[in-house]
């Protein structure tokens, strides 16, 4: 029966390049390199956006770079439709 669960739960964990933050609470969201160990908050990672290419921004580890995951860019509310973000481009 253990070697089932361990089985199910190494099948089903979520690996870290699949993990996608909330722009919401990604400054405070706690992280952990894999790769060098380094352990900060979103606010100390950094992150890459493409400007506007991609839906998302890939979030890496500031001491080694290694892929910590995706962070997924704001959308201008309608309010906002005329606005430029230089993230993601015109609007």
């Amino acid at each position: 029966m253990a070697k089932i669960l361990h089985a199910f739960i190494k099948e089903n964990s979520m690996n870290a390049k699949d993990k996608i933050y909330d722009p919401r609470t990604f400054d405070d969201e706690a992280l952990t390199c894999p790769h060098c160990g380094w352990k900060g908050t979103g606010m100390e990672a950094h992150v890459a956006g493409f400007y506007g290419l991609s839906k998302f921004k890939e979030v890496l580890c500031p001491n080694c770079s290694e892929y910590l995951g995706n962070l997924s860019r704001d959308r201008p509310n309608d309010k906002e439709e005329n606005s430029f973000n230089s993230q993601s481009g015109p609007a």
